[in-house]
């Protein structure tokens, strides 16, 4: 999948939980992402965040921050 596809839906799931309170928004979009992309989607935003993030709502990024390169 396209990263500004991958990059437009994560936003729009982040407005959606816009109006919740920042812990209770974060671990929503954590929980929508994780049962609904299949792993490909996710790897695709895992690499998005590991290069930045920098298009993406700052709600994602504390969903999903950085995982150590392990190696």
């Amino acid at each position: 999948m396209d990263s500004a596809d991958l990059v437009r839906m994560a936003n729009q799931i982040a407005g959606y939980f816009r109006a919740y309170p920042e812990d209770e928004a974060v671990a929503e979009i954590t929980q929508h992402i994780r049962s609904f992309w299949d792993p490909r989607m996710r790897q695709g935003l895992d690499a998005l965040i590991a290069a930045g993030g920098a298009e993406l709502d700052p709600l994602v990024c504390k969903a999903f921050p950085p995982r150590p390169v392990s190696g």
